[in-house]
């Protein structure tokens, strides 16, 4: 089951965020995460909470929280479509994988972002995360901007 994230499910979101966020960290150097990660994904989690322009829930089973994801609703001021939903994490704890969970959370997003007459989601996640990459070209999504980074020495 599927539901829009309550404050008792704070604990639980941190845990996957802060996963993911080190699975990040894992594809490149430039993703080195600090080493108050759980706090400051806890403290960015609480924020979110009663906002319209967020969008944060959770995947349960058997009433145990599975996996989660957050989307983030963007205004994209020189675009058409302008408003997007971004999905800025997303989750499913190991055990739980390759059963669909992934695609339920998607089809979740897109009707949630449909009701609010938003027709455009996008998914941020590392460049050289091909299992990511897989995962969402399978569903349909495509390349759209690139983004390089470097250290200033």
């Amino acid at each position: 089951m599927i539901r829009k994230a309550i404050e008792k499910d704070i604990e639980v979101l941190t845990d996957m965020f802060a996963r993911m966020y080190r699975l990040n960290a894992e594809f490149d150097p430039l993703l080195e995460v600090p080493q108050d990660l759980e706090e400051k994904v806890r403290e960015s989690i609480k924020k979110s909470f009663n906002k319209d322009d967020v969008l944060l829930i959770v995947v349960e089973e058997d009433g145990k929280v599975v996996g989660g994801a957050r989307v983030f609703i963007s205004d994209r001021e020189f675009y058409i479509p302008q408003k997007v939903g971004i999905i800025q994490e997303i989750y499913v704890y190991p055990s739980y994988r390759r059963k669909g969970i992934g695609e339920e959370i998607i089809n979740y997003i897109e009707k949630e972002l449909k009701e609010k007459g938003i027709d455009t989601v996008l998914a941020r996640f590392p460049a050289k995360n091909v299992i990511a990459t897989s995962f969402y070209v399978k569903k349909g999504f495509r390349e759209l901007h690139n983004e390089y980074i470097r250290n200033i020495e």
